[in-house]
């Protein structure tokens, strides 16, 4: 989870510059955040992660279930720039520092 938080955290220039060129950054960064977050249950059993953290980490994942439902959202160009994108890095940045 927290290997996930903080690549999500980064800014999108920071993400680029943290996987090879051929992978693409966008698919990479989310799909990394949404395995981790399958885990999440297991971690709040073994109270590895706080209650405080959880929050944040379920507005993340609620933040981007819902850019994810709409195709504008869905391009590297939002991903980098939109503020909706800068609230789940946000919201990763807080649950991160709660961990």
């Amino acid at each position: 989870m927290k290997n996930s938080l903080v690549c999500l955290s980064k800014s999108y220039e920071e993400q680029v510059a943290t996987f090879p060129d051929y992978v693409d950054v966008f698919d990479e960064v989310i799909s990394d955040f949404d395995n981790a977050f399958r885990l999440l249950p297991s971690l709040m059993e073994a109270r590895i992660v706080s209650y405080e953290a959880v929050i944040d980490i379920l507005k993340c994942n609620n933040l981007i279930e819902l850019n994810l439902s709409i195709e504008e959202m869905q391009t590297d160009e939002s991903f980098e720039s939109d503020d909706a994108w800068n609230l789940v890095r946000e919201y990763a940045t807080n649950a991160l520092n709660l961990l």
